[in-house]
């Protein structure tokens, strides 16, 4: 069946839509691999372990303005996934090695400038510190609370995400849009999960 406005076949114009729309797609299959995670590793309800996806879009978007090359954040986050892996593999502190991470990739930051940069990579340092903080405070708090802290960090940063992909800075326009799937998504999935 071919499409009225373009007369082009309908399938061309679904793929060529999913061509422009990957990081949704991959937005929400990491969605779904995170939920299945969740309710696999933890109980059922417990959302604080996605607090390990909201430092580390916190953390990639700051590793990303210090670096000031929108077009690392492709590598940066496979480099996350591969050290996140590593440091689980081989019995690390994951949460110590992490925070560790940010504050010396901070430090980097403020050392070179990144404050007196664009407004928005320079905004990428207090949204690391609070979207950092609330994931790790969210560990000590009761499944319930923390669940809703680290909901309430994820949907926090799909804002940022909206943000950074309207204004096309800091990071590619891609990633931000898989960034915002995904922390809306889960954040939401979370708060669903504490309701039922």
């Amino acid at each position: 069946m071919a499409d009225i406005s373009t007369g082009e076949p309908r399938t061309h114009s679904v793929l060529t839509f999913l061509a422009h729309r990957w990081p949704t797609l991959a937005g929400l299959v990491a969605m779904a691999l995170s939920v299945l995670d969740m309710t696999m590793e933890t109980a059922m309800d417990d959302g604080r372990s996605q607090g390990l996806v909201v430092f580390l879009a916190a953390l990639i978007y700051l590793a990303t303005a210090v670096v000031g090359r929108p077009g690392v954040v492709w590598p940066l986050f496979g480099v996350s996934v591969v050290a996140v892996t590593l440091l689980r593999l081989l019995d690390v502190q994951l949460w110590t090695a992490l925070v560790a991470g940010a504050v010396s990739i901070a430090i980097v930051g403020l050392a070179g400038g990144l404050l007196r940069g664009p407004r928005l990579s320079a905004a990428q340092v207090p949204a690391m510190l609070v979207f950092g903080a609330a994931a790790v405070v969210a560990l000590s708090l009761d499944p319930a609370l923390g669940s809703y802290l680290v909901a309430a960090a994820l949907i926090g940063h799909a804002v940022l995400d909206v943000i950074v992909w309207r204004a096309k800075e800091v990071v590619t326009r891609s990633l931000a849009e898989f960034c915002a799937v995904l922390d809306l998504t889960l954040g939401v999935a979370i708060v669903a999960l504490q309701l039922v």
